[in-house]
C-alpha cells in the first residue's frame, strides 16, 4: 500500500503548482463590449431556443430551489440582476462566460420547473446543450431536459409574516396578467465580449473567464480552460476521463474541479514540449517554471489539432493507462513522471505495478523532488530523469 502521507503531500504540492497565475501578458489585444438590455421573457425564450448556451464542460448547475426562488423574488421586486457576460460562437450563439447559474434559474422559474435529484444527476447541462445531434433536431432546451427526464414541476413561493407565516404562490404562470406583463419587460443586462484579433481568441477568453470569476466560488484554472479552449482535443480528454475505468482507479473519483482532465492535459503537454536524449538527459522547450502558462500555451495549440493528431495523443494516453496493474490511487506528480518515462520505454511487456510505484515514492531522492511546490525547470527536469532511470532499472530487473 502506498504511503498515504506522501500522497497527501503530493496532492497539496500539485495543487499549488497548477493553480499559479499565468503572468504572460498579450499586448496585442482588441476587445470590445456591447451592452444590451433584454426583457426577461425574451431572454428565457431565447435561452430555451438555444440562442444562449453554456460552454461545454463548465461548472454544473448547483443552485438550490431556494436560491432560484430568491432570484425570482428579486426580479418581482424590481431589484437589479447582475449582468450576464457572453461571447458569440461560430454558430452565432451567445455562450455564457459568467451568469450560468442566474440564466438557468430564470429559465426554471419561467417554466415552473426544477431538477429531479439534482445532486445525483449532476445536471451536466452544457453537454446536453452542445450535442450537435440533438441540436439538429431543432428541439428546445426544455424538450431536451424533459427527454432525459431531468425536470419536475415546482411551485415557487414567497413567504411573509402577517399574524403568522404565510406563503404566496409566485410561480410565473400564477401571476396576475398585469404583474406578468411588467415582469416580461423587466430588463436584464447582457454584455457581449467581442474579440477582434482571432489569433489570441482562446487566451483572451481564458483571461476573461478568470477575471469574471474572481469573486464568489472561484473557478480553478482547468475549469476556466474547459470553457475557453473547446476543441476536438478537449473532447478526447473528457471522453477518456468519463469512460476509462482504469483511469478512475489510478486517479480516483471524478474531480469536481476537473483536476483529472488537467492531469491528462499535463501528460500531453509534457509529451509535446519535453524530449529525452539517448543519454537520458531531458530537454525542455516552452516551459519556464509555470505549469499554468505551459498548459495554456499547449491548449492554444491543441485547439487546431486535426483528427490524426488528436487520435495520436489518445492512443498514447490510453496505452499508458493500460500499463497499470494497481488497485489504488497514484500521486499526480508520479503519474506525470511515469507517463514521460513510458513514452521512451519500448518494452511492450512493461507494466506499472504497485511495487514500482512504492519503490519510487519511498526513495528519499524522489521525495526531495516533491516535498515542496518547486516547479523550477531544473527541478522538473531532475525529477523526470530520475523516474526514467528508476523505470529502466525496474524493467531490467523484472523483464530480463
Amino acid at each position: 500500500m502506498m504511503n498515504i502521507s506522501h500522497e497527501r503531500n503530493e496532492i497539496s504540492i500539485d495543487e499549488k503548482i497548477t493553480e499559479e497565475n499565468d503572468c504572460s501578458i498579450n499586448t496585442n489585444m482588441n476587445i470590445s463590449q456591447v451592452k444590451t438590455e433584454i426583457g426577461f421573457k425574451t431572454l428565457v425564450e431565447g435561452f430555451d431556443s438555444m440562442n444562449f448556451v453554456i460552454p461545454k464542460y463548465q461548472r454544473k448547475f448547483i443552485w438550490t430551489k431556494e436560491q432560484v426562488q430568491e432570484l425570482a423574488i428579486s426580479l418581482l421586486r424590481g431589484l437589479p440582476i447582475p449582468p450576464i457576460y457572453a461571447y458569440r460562437n461560430n454558430l452565432n450563439q451567445l455562450e455564457i462566460l459568467d451568469g450560468q447559474q442566474r440564466i438557468l434559474s430564470l429559465f426554471l422559474y419561467y417554466k415552473g420547473k426544477y431538477f429531479k435529484n439534482l445532486e445525483k444527476n449532476s445536471a451536466e447541462l452544457s453537454k446536453i446543450m452542445i450535442d450537435p445531434i440533438l441540436m439538429n433536431d431543432n428541439m428546445s432546451f426544455e424538450q431536451l431536459l424533459e427527454d432525459k427526464k431531468l425536470l419536475r414541476n415546482y411551485k415557487y413561493k414567497f413567504e411573509y409574516i402577517n399574524d403568522g407565516i404565510h406563503e404566496e404562490d409566485i410561480s410565473y404562470d400564477n401571476l396576475d396578467h398585469i404583474v406578468k406583463r411588467k415582469l416580461d419587460f423587466t430588463p436584464i443586462t447582457i454584455i457581449e465580449i467581442n474579440i477582434g484579433n482571432t489569433k489570441y481568441k482562446n487566451r483572451i477568453l481564458y483571461t476573461v473567464f478568470k477575471n469574471l470569476n474572481s469573486g464568489g466560488t472561484k473557478l480553478k484554472n482547468q475549469e476556466i480552460r474547459n470553457g475557453a479552449y473547446q476543441s476536438k482535443f478537449y473532447d478526447m480528454l473528457h471522453e477518456i476521463n468519463d469512460v476509462n475505468t482504469k483511469w478512475r482507479t489510478i486517479f480516483g473519483d471524478k474531480h469536481k474541479h476537473s483536476k483529472d482532465v488537467e492531469l491528462l492535459l499535463r501528460f500531453s503537454a509534457i509529451q509535446k514540449y519535453f524530449k529525452l536524449k539517448d543519454d537520458g538527459e531531458v530537454i525542455i522547450n516552452k516551459y519556464n517554471g509555470s505549469y499554468t502558462k505551459m498548459l495554456n500555451d499547449f491548449s492554444d495549440e491543441a485547439v487546431n489539432f486535426d483528427d490524426y493528431e488528436v487520435n495520436r495523443y489518445k492512443i498514447d494516453l490510453t496505452s499508458f493507462i493500460d500499463r497499470f496493474e494497481v488497485n489504488t490511487k497514484v500521486p499526480h506528480l508520479l503519474l506525470e513522471s511515469l507517463y514521460f518515462a513510458s513514452l521512451y520505454t519500448d518494452n511492450n511487456k512493461y507494466k506499472i505495478t504497485e511495487e514500482l510505484c512504492e519503490n519510487i515514492i519511498d526513495d528519499p531522492k524522489y521525495q526531495s523532488y516533491v516535498k515542496s511546490p518547486n516547479s523550477a525547470k531544473t527541478k522538473v527536469k531532475e525529477r523526470l530523469e530520475y523516474v526514467y532511470r528508476k523505470v529502466q532499472e525496474y524493467i531490467n530487473s523484472s523483464y530480463e
